[in-house]
């Protein structure tokens, strides 16, 4: 069967059999000319049919483009294994739905299917977890991901003929079939024509401000709605509410949308026809739920409403996406993380029983700055005394001041019990403005066990009594044209990891800017901030952002300083949630230069 390339990516591309949406349709369009001509036409078999549709095409269309490149070049595990589970999961589903058997074979013929959905689940959480950057179109597609297990469970309830939440008989088949059309498909459609009008925002800008709106809606209208649908009336005319209102302007993005694509291609009309389809398909259903008694039938609902949603707006859709295969802003896959971590305490002799063999003796966080060079960065451009400061670091020592935003003070406190256990990132004190000196030391890390390159540890600790402020383990990795610093903070079990995007202070700046925080022009960049460990490695809510000047190039912002032996300046500002919870002010001097009583 020929290999369709579901998204190409840095070092390979992510197979997926082209053949088996085809297939599946042939299938279903069978079955139903089957149905129609021995008259098997009522209200159940029709919403099977209808719900075969899912596993059989739709599913398959849209699976492949959620797949994310690995820098490595081998594919995701789990998308791969998803791929092999898909096939056999849909294809045992048929004799399921389309033969007279009893509910224990059935049951078992719907488990494979269930099996592929938990994969594909578990798929569309390690994007989530692994992104460097919030990206709603991608956010988008991972729930559309994470909602397909509850089809599933609703399917196995009808073919088992149980009940479940009290719901029994065909409502129980209408509740997957909303699962996998009105969830799955709709966000999975939503998330790409995001994509599309990310790429193209500069274009349409106005489309590109309204898409949160929609995106964020109709994420939260589905569990309302199913809310509402279990008993609560009151919460179900806000979920139908806001579908009402929100899929008129999906219809509308899909033709702004439509219009910014490569005009040469099919895939522009197909959107289009979905963006018409929706429109029909939304009347509908809001006249089927905002009013009691619906002013629709059921039989009409199934045979218009569920064929322009099903066929019309989330199959022709995604055909559509399927051909023009928008592109992910979101970074490779892949990040290497350090393998250090603790099984209790950290401390300051941590790095003791990973000194290298070779005798590597390293004195600062880089070896040679100018490895950093791009054509947007000139490390040459940089104060030669910031530039020594990261290749002699152990030359140097410090004091740092704190400023603990309002809010976050109790919290302060609470994060620092606990890095006292750990003697790990031991924050200073949340009393502001308090001088905490600070003592240093580099020492080289066997690459080994590490599993980076180039890796040295810097040890820093309170001067006044010798405690740990943190042990960090330093290197670098490259991803395309850009050098990223990735900083290792072993913790029990596990390591908060850095990465850092290292940048001019300001255009012609002599100074230095560190930050994880995503770049606007560059949002798929590898900085951020990570829980990374053996299971799954997390993009935590964390960032922060170092700034490193001169004393001379410091900004008048700074607090000032007439100290004439701090030779540089630093800030360090950290945020959680996207709110600043604390500054680090850092006077840095010579070693050889005195202190500061």
């Amino acid at each position: 069967m020929r290999m369709l390339t579901a998204e190409q990516g840095e070092g390979g591309s992510v197979p997926y059999a082209a053949g088996v949406p085809i297939l599946g349709f042939g299938i279903w369009l069978t079955l139903l000319a089957w149905r129609w001509a021995t008259g098997e036409v009522h209200e159940f078999l029709l919403a099977e049919t209808l719900f075969l549709l899912a596993p059989l095409v739709i599913v398959p269309l849209g699976l492949p483009l959620t797949s994310v490149p690995v820098r490595s070049g081998r594919p995701s595990r789990l998308f791969t294994l998803a791929g092999v589970l898909h096939p056999i999961g849909a294809l045992a589903l048929v004799p399921a739905f389309a033969l007279e058997l009893p509910w224990q074979a059935r049951f078992a013929l719907g488990v494979p299917y269930l099996l592929f959905t938990v994969c594909a689940a578990l798929h569309g959480l390690v994007r989530l977890a692994g992104r460097s950057a919030f990206l709603l179109e991608e956010m988008t597609l991972d729930v559309a991901l994470l909602v397909l297990p509850g089809g599933a469970i609703w399917m196995l309830t009808w073919l088992g003929d149980f009940p479940l939440l009290g719901f029994q008989g065909l409502w129980v088949l209408l509740t997957a079939i909303h699962f996998h059309f009105a969830a799955f498909g709709c966000l999975l459609l939503v998330g790409l024509l995001g994509r599309i009008l990310g790429s193209r925002r500069t274009l349409a800008p106005r489309a590109w401000r309204l898409y949160p709106v929609v995106a964020v809606g109709l994420i939260g209208a589905f569990p309302l709605l199913a809310a509402g649908i279990a008993g609560f009336r009151i919460i179900e005319i806000i979920g139908v509410t806001i579908y009402v209102l929100l899929l008129p302007l999906v219809a509308v993005l899909l033709l702004v949308g439509a219009v910014r694509v490569d005009s040469r291609s099919a895939g522009r009309w197909l959107l289009v026809a979905a963006g018409l389809a929706l429109l029909g398909s939304t009347t509908l259903a809001g006249l089927w739920g905002l009013f009691r008694p619906s002013l629709v039938a059921l039989p009409t609902m199934l045979r218009f409403h569920g064929t322009l949603n099903a066929l019309g707006f989330v199959g022709l859709g995604l055909l559509g996406m399927r051909l023009l295969h928008p592109a992910s802003r979101a970074n490779v896959a892949g990040l290497v993380f350090s393998r250090l971590s603790s099984r209790g305490r950290t401390g300051p002799r941590f790095f003791e029983r990973l000194a290298p063999s070779d005798g590597r003796q390293p004195t600062g966080l880089v070896d040679d700055f100018s490895e950093y060079a791009r054509p947007d960065f000139d490390p040459l451009r940089l104060d030669p005394e910031v530039r020594r400061f990261y290749e002699h670091t152990a030359s140097y020592t410090l004091w740092v001041v704190p400023d603990w935003k309002p809010g976050f003070r109790l919290g302060g406190r609470l994060w620092g019990w606990f890095a006292r256990q750990v003697q790990q990132l031991v924050l200073p004190s949340a009393a502001n403005l308090q001088r905490h000196g600070v003592k240093g030391a580099i020492v080289a890390v066997d690459d080994r066990e590490d599993g980076r390159e180039r890796v040295r540890g810097w040890i820093r600790t309170y001067e006044s009594d010798g405690s740990p402020i943190y042990v960090a383990a330093y290197s670098s990795h490259v991803a395309g044209a850009m050098r990223y610093m990735n900083i290792a903070f072993p913790l029990p079990f596990s390591n908060m990891t850095s990465i850092l995007r290292i940048d001019h202070d300001a255009p012609g700046g002599t100074g230095l800017r560190l930050t994880s925080c995503a770049q606007e022009e560059v949002p798929g960049g590898d900085q951020g901030v990570y829980l990374a460990n053996p299971v799954l490695p997390l993009r935590l809510p964390l960032n922060e952002t170092i700034w490193v000047w001169s004393s001379e190039g410091t900004p008048q912002t700074e607090p000032p300083c007439d100290d004439p032996s701090v030779v540089l300046r630093a800030r360090h500002e950290m945020w959680f949630f996207g709110r600043k919870y604390m500054e680090l002010h850092y006077y840095i001097q010579r070693a050889s230069e005195t202190r500061p009583g």
